[in-house]
């Protein structure tokens, strides 16, 4: 995997001279890369990695540190994974024209290439570092096949996941982007932001040749036959500009919605929701399919903070940062709950102003409380709440770092009579409930302490 460096840290991510709309979406995007590789584990982390796997094999098993390790670093990578590819397909047609009709091309599309790229690379080649962690190790491989029901993730995650990076064949579009950037570098870096002429060029990401994945793919082949792991593979192709669709895998969770479902909640329902809103209130959301949700275990896996005050509605950590939203871009979700601190509107006012100074900062995949460089989306409440008036909320060891979920968030929350519960919808049925009877519907939702 790639380490990260201070020096990235403190490349800055102008906006470009565009119109406001495309500027934004640029910008945006690069946050968001500028999140993932921020996150990925350093290499004292990959040392630790290596030393649990060569003890697990002596001894002939996982323990349980070294499990939760190594399951930490392999979620991890999945969440970033996801992010990641999100970028490459919502600049998909963009970067398409700079890669096919590179005369017609614009600025922004030599630019959405190169954010493109650099994010395929990262998927690629963080990929290939698990790889070379489980490709001589059973045990290595056996462990990260294994279904975990905390994280949804299935039986033979990354036997699928090796035969995506291995195959010559579904690697196919990424070899195509490769030689497109190797042709026209100097334009693609003139034309990019900072932090990704730092990302391709400083960290001097190899572009790899195909004979070295046609080697890894026979590997696969016979580890596959030695193995006798003849269950059916979905043929989906690797192809990073010319993608028919996606990975159920990397975006959606497979069968739980029909394809293309609209979200449960609809514009009316935020429209009666409206009204019952002040500003401090707390949101918990979920979507039912989103990917999203098996790194975030539990029914409720996210939250933002309602602020209440035109253009500043929601303050909200996603991918892209930590950023003031819209409630309907908030509320694109199929169930949310609202639940109201228990404080005098002075100190609600002075935890919303305390929240707002962290405007703008990167989403932290590591979820890492310790720190306030990068937050993730409870951490917004958390640190907007924790310490103001009666509210003391207990961080949890998850993973070997100190954290608090949107679950553990309502169960301390409500339970310790600091929040009320004001609303909730699309837990039993698609309808808005609220007072006595929302609260008993959100408890019994979840595993809650309420």
């Amino acid at each position: 995997m790639i380490a990260t460096t201070s020096e990235l840290e403190h490349v800055k991510t102008p906006m470009f001279v565009s119109t406001p709309v495309v500027a934004e979406t640029i910008h945006n995007h690069t946050q968001t890369l500028r999140a993932c590789y921020l996150a990925l584990p350093s290499l004292s982390e990959l040392d630790v990695l290596m030393a649990d796997a060569a003890a697990a094999e002596a001894r002939g098993y996982y323990d349980p540190v070294e499990d939760e390790r190594l399951r930490d670093a392999y979620t991890r990578y999945l969440a970033i994974r996801v992010s990641l590819w999100q970028i490459v397909q919502e600049l998909h047609p963009s970067s398409h024209r700079a890669q096919f009709k590179p005369n017609q091309a614009t600025d922004e599309d030599w630019r959405n290439f190169g954010i493109a790229f650099c994010a395929a690379e990262i998927i690629v080649r963080t990929g290939e570092y698990l790889i070379g962690l489980a490709r001589t190790r059973n045990l290595v491989w056996e462990k990260l096949d294994e279904a975990n029901l905390t994280y949804a993730l299935p039986r033979k995650s990354f036997t699928r996941l090796y035969r995506q990076l291995t195959s010559a064949f579904q690697m196919h579009g990424f070899y195509r982007a490769c030689e497109t950037f190797d042709r026209n570098r100097a334009e693609i870096l003139k034309k990019s932001d900072p932090y990704i002429q730092a990302v391709l060029t400083e960290q001097n990401l190899p572009t790899a040749s195909r004979g070295d994945h046609l080697k890894r793919y026979r590997r696969f082949l016979r580890h596959s036959l030695k193995r006798r792991q003849n269950s059916a593979l979905k043929n989906i192709v690797f192809s990073i500009f010319e993608m028919a669709g996606s990975d159920i895998a990397d975006l959606k969770i497979p069968f739980v919605k029909p394809g293309r479902s609209l979200k449960r909640v609809t514009p009316e329902v935020i429209d009666a929701l409206r009204p019952l809103l002040r500003p401090g209130d707390v949101f918990v959301t979920r979507h039912d399919d989103a990917m999203s949700n098996v790194f975030l275990p539990g029914f409720w896996p996210h939250s933002a903070l309602w602020l209440g005050e035109p253009d500043l509605e929601v303050l909200e950590a996603k991918k892209d940062g930590v950023l003031f939203r819209e409630l309907n871009e908030t509320l694109q979700v199929d169930a949310f709950t609202v639940i109201r601190p228990r404080l005098p509107a002075d100190e609600i006012a002075s935890a919303l102003t305390r929240a707002q100074k962290h405007a703008g900062k990167l989403y932290d995949f590591v979820f890492d409380f310790r720190t306030s460089d990068r937050l993730v989306c409870t951490e917004v409440v958390y640190r907007a709440y924790h310490g103001v008036g009666p509210i003391n909320f207990n961080l949890i060891m998850e993973a070997g770092r100190h954290c608090l979920s949107a679950e553990a968030l309502l169960n301390q929350g409500v339970g310790q009579e600091w929040f009320d519960v004001v609303a909730i919808y699309g837990v039993e049925d698609d309808q808005l409930h609220t007072g006595p009877e929302a609260k008993e519907m959100l408890s019994n939702s979840f595993d809650s302490a309420f």
